[in-house]
């Protein structure tokens, strides 16, 4: 059986995972100062994304997993 071309689950997706999977759930601080939960790793046409969601401000980022979650302004809090 050959793999589903359309599958998301191989190459960048499955080490983008593994990569972030122990930081699901921790929360991290914006440059502004709020306060955000890494939800998960979201799959969009164009890339894959950290999901990261604010209980405060009912807000949703979503930041390019091109580049860091530390390099788009946010740092993970001493939990």
């Amino acid at each position: 059986m050959s793999a589903d071309s359309g599958c998301i689950c191989a190459g960048n997706w499955r080490a983008i995972v593994k990569e972030s999977e122990r930081l699901i759930g921790k929360l991290f601080r914006s440059s502004d100062g709020d306060v955000y939960t890494l939800i998960g790793i979201v799959h969009g046409d164009d890339d894959y994304y950290y999901g990261m969601w604010s209980k405060d401000s009912a807000q949703l980022e979503l930041l390019s997993c091109v580049g860091s979650i530390e390099g788009h302004g946010f740092s993970l809090e001493a939990q």
